[in-house]
This record gives C-alpha cells, sequence and structure tokens, in this order.
C-alpha cells in the first residue's frame, strides 16, 4: 500500500467513526481529521455540522418556528447525535472561519459553491448517516431510482412529523372570515360554541387563490407557511397546494395520477434550493417546483410523468375578494392546534432570503444568468417540461399587454383583477386593453377571467396557461433552458 492509499485509508476509517453512535468518538474523530488538513472530508463535515448545529440550538434553529417552543424530535436530542468539534475541523481544513450564530448557515452557502470530491463511498456514507440520525428522512431517500446526486440533497431542518402538510382542511365563506365583512348571521355555524367562524383575514393578507368549476377559494400565506403543503378534494377535484417558502414558490397540483388519488406530504429535504415532496402512497419522491417524480416508484414506472399543474393567483384578500365575491376562504380551525398568527407578521426570516441577493440559498450553486437571482418572476413550463419561459412581476404593470410564444402559440402577459401577473392563449394580434377586457385585432372584446379570456359577443373562450410564481434562481436551477420574455 502506497503512503497516499494508507492515508486515504486512515481518513475514511476517520469519517466512519462519525457514524458510531457515540458523542466521544466523534469528538476524538473529529480532533484527528483537522490535523490531517484533508479537503475530501468537508462534504462528510457538513452533513454533521448540519445535525449538530440544529440538534443542539433547537430553540433558534427548528423549523418550522412555531414548534421551537417544543421539545425537538427525540433523535436529535440523543446524546450521540453530537459532534463536538466539527466547525474546528472544517476551520482546520479550509480557508473559511465562520464564527457567527449562524455559522451553520455560512458553511452551508460557502460549500454550496465548491467543486469538492468527497472519499470514496460517500453516497452510501450518506445514506447512513441519514438513516441512523435522521431517520425520517433517510427513510425517504434510501432509495435505488435517482435522478439527482446525493451530494445535492440538503437537509432542511425538519421532516414529516413537524413540517406536517394540511389535510382536507375547511373552505367557508370568505366574508364570515374577513375582518372588514359585515356579520351575516347566515354564514355561522351552529355547531360552534362561539356561534361564528373567526374573523381572521385582514384586507392586505397575501393569499394564494384559485378557482374550480367557477369556484373561488384562498389560502392565506401566513397560514399556509407552517405546512408549507396542503392537501385539498373541493368540488370533488383533490388538489395540493405546495409552497415552497425559500423559493417563494405557491404551485397547485392536480394530484391524480392514472387511477390514483395521491397524498403528498414534506420530505424534509432541498434540492438545489427547491423542497422535496413525496406521496404518502408509494413514498416517491418529486420537485416541487417540477412537478415529476425524481426517485421511487414513480420514477421507475414513468420517467415523463407529469403532475397536472393549475393556475394559482398570489395577491392581497381585497384584491382577490374584490374579483371574486363570493369566494371561500380556508377555516383557520384546522385542527393542527398551530400558532398561526406566529407568521401573520413574522416572516422576516424568509424576507431575507427573497430580497437580499448577498444571502445565497444553501444548496444552490450561484450563476450568472438573465435576471437577478433574487428577482420575482411568473413561469409556464413548455410541453417539453425542461423548458421554462419565466416574466419579471416588475416588469407588467396593470395597463400592459405583452405577448410571446410557448410552444408555437402566441400567448398574452397580462395583469388579471386582481392585479396578479396572468397568461392566456391570445386572441388575434395586436392587442390593446379596455379596463378589464381586451380588445383584439378584429375589434372584439374580451373579458379578463381568473379561468380564461372570455369573448363578449359569443360563447367562445381562450384558457388561461397554467404557471407559477417563484425566485428566478429556483427556475435557474431546476429547468434545462429558461427564456425570459416576452421576446
Amino acid at each position: 500500500m502506497t503512503t497516499a492509499e494508507a492515508q486515504t485509508t486512515a481518513l475514511e476509517e476517520l469519517v466512519d467513526d462519525l457514524l458510531i453512535r457515540d458523542a466521544e468518538t466523534h469528538r476524538e474523530a473529529l480532533e484527528a481529521i483537522a490535523t490531517k488538513g484533508d479537503s475530501r472530508v468537508v462534504p462528510h463535515l457538513i452533513e454533521v455540522l448540519m445535525i449538530d448545529e440544529i440538534g443542539g440550538n433547537w430553540s433558534q434553529f427548528g423549523f418550522p418556528e412555531v414548534l421551537r417552543d417544543h421539545s425537538p424530535p427525540r433523535y436529535l436530542e440523543l446524546p450521540e447525535a453530537r459532534w463536538p468539534g466539527v466547525r474546528d475541523a472544517l476551520q482546520a481544513v479550509t480557508e473559511p472561519d465562520y464564527d457567527s450564530k449562524y455559522a451553520w448557515v455560512e458553511w452551508e452557502s460557502w460549500y454550496s459553491q465548491q467543486a469538492i470530491e468527497p472519499l470514496a463511498g460517500f453516497d452510501e456514507w450518506k445514506l447512513q448517516l441519514y438513516r441512523s440520525y435522521l431517520p425520517p428522512v433517510g427513510r425517504l431517500l434510501d432509495v435505488e431510482s435517482r435522478t439527482f446526486d446525493l451530494r445535492d440533497v440538503r437537509w432542511g431542518n425538519c421532516d414529516p412529523s413537524f413540517l406536517a402538510a394540511c389535510n382536507e382542511p375547511d373552505f367557508v365563506p370568505g366574508d364570515a372570515v374577513s375582518t372588514d365583512a359585515e356579520r351575516d348571521d347566515a354564514t355561522t355555524d351552529a355547531d360552534r360554541d362561539d356561534g361564528e367562524y373567526e374573523r381572521y383575514l385582514e384586507p392586505d393578507a397575501t393569499v394564494f387563490g384559485f378557482t374550480v368549476d367557477d369556484t373561488a377559494y384562498a389560502i392565506p400565506r401566513w397560514v399556509l407557511f407552517p405546512h408549507e403543503l396542503a392537501n385539498l378534494t373541493v368540488e370533488g377535484t383533490p388538489l395540493t397546494l405546495t409552497y415552497c417558502t425559500l423559493c417563494n414558490a405557491p404551485i397547485v397540483y392536480d394530484r391524480r395520477v392514472g387511477d390514483r388519488t395521491l397524498t403528498f406530504n414534506n420530505s424534509g429535504m432541498l434540492l438545489e434550493g427547491n423542497k422535496i415532496m413525496f406521496d404518502e402512497e408509494t413514498e416517491s419522491l418529486w420537485s416541487q417546483h417540477r412537478g415529476v417524480s425524481i426517485a421511487g416508484k414513480y420514477l421507475e414506472a414513468d420517467s415523463e410523468l407529469r403532475l397536472d399543474v393549475r393556475p394559482v393567483t398570489q395577491t392581497t384578500w381585497a384584491e382577490w375578494r374584490e374579483a371574486h365575491p363570493e369566494t371561500l376562504a380556508l377555516d383557520i380551525d384546522t385542527g393542527y392546534d398551530f400558532d398561526y398568527r406566529f407568521y401573520e407578521d413574522n416572516i422576516g426570516f424568509f424576507r431575507h432570503y427573497w430580497n437580499d441577493e448577498r444571502a445565497i440559498q444553501p444548496g444552490v450553486e450561484t450563476a450568472d444568468g438573465a435576471l437577478s437571482e433574487k428577482t420575482d418572476v411568473y413561469g409556464v413550463t413548455a410541453d417539453d417540461g425542461t423548458t421554462v419561459h419565466v416574466y419579471p412581476i416588475q416588469e407588467i404593470d396593470e395597463d400592459t399587454v405583452e405577448t410571446d410564444e410557448i410552444d408555437a402559440r402566441t400567448v398574452v402577459v397580462l395583469r388579471d383583477a386582481t392585479n396578479d401577473v396572468a397568461v392566456y392563449e391570445a386572441p388575434p394580434t395586436p392587442i390593446d386593453r379596455d379596463g378589464d377586457t381586451l380588445v383584439d385585432d378584429d375589434g372584439e372584446h374580451w373579458r379578463i377571467t381568473h379561468r380564461a379570456l372570455e369573448s363578449e359577443s359569443d360563447d367562445r373562450e381562450l384558457p388561461r396557461v397554467s404557471g407559477r410564481h417563484g425566485l428566478f434562481f429556483a427556475f435557474r436551477s431546476q429547468y434545462e433552458t429558461v427564456e425570459v420574455g416576452p421576446n
């Protein structure tokens, strides 16, 4: 055995010691690793740093934040789930010297920009770490069929048990929960002790709105925040509203696949800054942003499968309700016993990620693009599933009517009645706007509704093209080709 081979073998034995369920063994291994100065151990150290920092500082870093007053998951409290000296080891084998309260985030962000090859066998090592120390997450990740490199998957401070989907919540008349609406005794519920629904929805609250069979629904962002996902059945249609808080990306999918209705949940993992979902029926992993299976049985069965995406609006409650006076709204009494009001005016940590270009999303390799990474955009995926057309939100004002070409069809990009960006199949161009209607090249008037452009002279409709909101980096990192429009 050569000297280099002997050194590699010694390092492999030391990182294997990090998997032994004993904190003192971890400490001794980290001290030895620090003396060797070999950067190949960095990927291993970053993984254990996350678990050590979050498990040891749950009251500061636990997620969702409303659960920080509770005990952390038991597997994070175990004495063996500690790696004393992991920061010192990182500082010894690399150039950075992060030592702030958020050092683990700084280390993660730095590592995401590096191209460090780990020791051989890293994939199995990481799977064993997750299986042992993050069992709910490790179970989901431990599958044979995957489209991603295990090094690109990051733990997101949570697992399905405490970032739990909101399943089958009730919807009630919007006026019954709006703080500025007149009380209508017809909307009270005799089965409730107080005789009426809690009025919790302020006019300026951000809501995610969608329609099914001409019935409008609204879910406040701050109520969805500690769930990040809701499985709904409305008008007999099973949907999932999934929300990636880091990407600020709400997306509505139809959760029917073939003859099966899936129940989605949060895996607790991130891939290139975007959350990974899973379905509880097969435990296949899914990309939240693209709606495709990226690991497990559905990937094996059909690598081209994509969930059907539905249009979703991101606007204020006042604007949504003005456009949809009969809208239903989420009943805040979900049964999950979360302090939802914690998030009503308290999402500053995520605003920091959304708005500060210097704040690098952990797990995302930065790149020069047509837009800055944190630009708010609205995106429409092309039929090939690998190309996405994005439109900067701030460049579309209430008087703008832009045209573009997607899959050889002309579309219009504009602000709808809720003041949100929307995309529709286009009538004959050029097109002018006249208030809430469009006037096409033939002089035909088209009403702008959430679902479609409707002809004022007959029953013709031009359907809305489904899209989604998000920050530019999420589109740039998730799709092979990003077209910034209108062209």
